[in-house]
């Protein structure tokens, strides 16, 4: 499993957040261990003053999760894109345990 941190348009590299961002995307895999790379990407935008956080999860060799956030706080950001990450990955567990998933894969592959 790979997780990969990415800081965009910071002139400082901060080595704490990414140490968090990391920390923080490998307790979602401990609950998801069908998820096989994790991708944060952090985007600083100076005039506004506001962060930027977007999850991408692959499961299975596809994409799976998707999840961006806004924030003025760093560690808020990340907290909240990977909550939001976390609710899709649960919602995606769900629907595979039931079946529905396969049925629609299942039904588009005849169409």
């Amino acid at each position: 499993m790979s997780i990969e941190v990415t800081m965009r348009h910071s002139d400082v590299r901060i080595e704490a957040l990414k140490e968090y961002a990391e920390q923080r995307m490998a307790r979602l895999q401990e609950k998801f261990p069908k998820v096989t790379s994790i991708n944060l990407v952090i985007d600083v935008d100076v005039k506004k003053h506001m962060y930027m956080a977007e999850v991408v999860a692959n499961r299975l060799g596809e994409t799976a999760v998707g999840a961006k956030e806004f924030s003025e706080s760093a560690k808020s950001v990340i907290d909240t894109a990977a909550a939001r990450a976390e609710r899709q990955l649960l919602r995606m567990r769900v629907k595979a345990r039931k079946g529905t998933v396969r049925k629609q894969r299942a039904a588009s592959a005849k169409n």
